[in-house]
């Protein structure tokens, strides 16, 4: 699954702006017991809040309120999919000291540097360090740099059928997925005809 920050106020702050008076200078209409309210989940914000603090953190809406999905608005931002696959794996091993301990060798770090990629979203995941870790898991080359239907919870949500067709059309251009779906919905137009 993607990294579920335990509420707004930690998906408001800290991997996105460090501070509360970072995301006021972006929004400065607003006062900071309105954000403080955001934070401290005394108040939520509206749908148009939503997307004023995402458009001044660049982050996506859906992941800002529900702690779900890809982190920034591409869903194809490879840091973003990086850190989704990091956090996806690191949740596997981290009950396997001694994968860990190998992990933690393979690539040069202790536990608390991987804790720094795993608590903050944004922090370079860089060519090298992807490339380790696949190597050390065993994975295929590249596997830290494509998304993996199997993990994301939203998909997993979906019947198995739903999840192939995500599956197919995210690994198709986006030209050639825009005629998919004006075939399927000229299909489904066809078929309701029917009835």
């Amino acid at each position: 699954q993607y990294r579920v920050f335990a509420g707004l106020g930690d998906r408001l702050i800290a991997p996105l702006l460090q501070t509360q008076a970072a995301l006021l200078q972006k929004i400065p209409e607003w006062s900071a017991s309105r954000l403080g309210n955001y934070e401290a989940s005394i108040s939520s914000p509206g749908p148009d809040d939503i997307l004023r603090i995402a458009k001044a953190t660049q982050s996506s809406p859906c992941w800002l309120m529900f702690g779900l999905g890809p982190i920034r608005p591409n869903a194809r931002d490879l840091q973003a999919i990086r850190y989704q696959n990091l956090c996806n794996t690191y949740e596997e091993i981290k009950d396997q000291p001694e994968t860990l301990r190998a992990l933690l060798r393979a690539l040069d770090v202790d536990i608390e540097q991987l804790q720094q990629y795993i608590d903050n979203p944004f922090q370079t995941i860089t060519n090298t360090l992807a490339k380790h870790y696949e190597q050390h898991l065993g994975l295929p080359s590249k596997w830290m740099n494509e998304q993996h239907v199997e993990h994301d919870p939203l998909c997993l949500s979906f019947p198995e059928d739903i999840r192939e067709l995500i599956t197919l059309c995210s690994s198709i251009y986006q030209q050639y997925r825009t005629l998919i779906l004006n075939t399927i919905k000229t299909m489904v137009k066809g078929l309701s005809m029917l009835k």
